[in-house]
């Protein structure tokens, strides 16, 4: 799956092949888990409100009748 032929300048050493699960980890799932922290760390906030920011409103609106 090496997309492009590996050249070296001369003199140097010819670099390891790099296997196809190593590819896939680095352009593929390496880029959806770093991008599902980010999310998880946005989200982070709302996800810890969880359903009371729901039960805040129902709160006022109950004390908005009452008077």
């Amino acid at each position: 799956m090496n997309l492009l032929p590996l050249e070296v300048l001369p003199g140097w050493p010819e670099p390891a092949p790099v296997s196809d699960l190593h590819m896939w980890l680095l352009l593929v799932i390496g880029p959806l888990a770093f991008g599902a922290v980010v999310a998880l760390i946005a989200f982070a906030p709302h996800l810890a409100r969880g359903g009371r920011e729901k039960t805040d409103v129902e709160s006022r609106e109950l004390e908005a009748a009452r008077h």
